[in-house]
């Protein structure tokens, strides 16, 4: 089957798929920053929550960015060039490496409010919540910043990637 004429709106649909997927992610990363400035435990796991909401939309983009960058792929015989398959383990590998990043990040700062992850065994007890002080220190960690390094820089070089069709 013939997909060239349908190449617009595979392009259209991949486009709105990024989109969604650096939206959803440009939330959680706000909240990741915004955490570090709230003393209010009502506060913080609300910011989770919108945190875990919006990664809902990310993934939602994630899988139309997919499915139709590789439609597109095929249809524009797009495979045989270098540039297609470095986008394609570019974002696995800064997926591979922000995912648990990002969630033990989320899911340390949940327990050390008191609050159960969400991927909790029933037979675990609910977490201790952390004082003051030590909650103040987890807050203070760099992973916002290595998170918005390794998921901006890996989103930009795609994006050159893409734009120059590189190598």
């Amino acid at each position: 089957m013939d997909l060239t004429p349908y190449l617009g709106w595979l392009r259209y649909l991949h486009v709105a798929g990024a989109f969604l997927f650096v939206a959803g992610h440009g939330v959680s990363m706000a909240v990741a920053f915004r955490l570090r400035a709230e003393r209010e435990a009502s506060r913080m796991l609300a910011l989770l929550d919108l945190s875990a909401w919006s990664l809902n939309i990310a993934g939602t983009g994630l899988l139309v960015l997919l499915v139709s960058g590789i439609i597109s792929g095929i249809a524009g015989a797009w495979f045989g060039h270098a540039w297609i398959w470095l986008s394609l383990v570019l974002l696995i590998v800064i997926g591979g490496l922000m995912t648990p990043i990002g969630g033990m990040y989320f899911r340390r700062i949940r327990e050390g409010l008191g609050q159960r992850s969400p991927r909790a065994k029933p037979a675990e007890p609910d977490p201790v919540p952390l004082a003051p002080e030590a909650l103040s220190t987890l807050l203070q960690s760099r992973q916002p910043e290595l998170l918005a390094v390794i998921g901006g820089g890996g989103f930009f070089v795609i994006l050159w990637m893409m734009v120059f069709k590189w190598p």
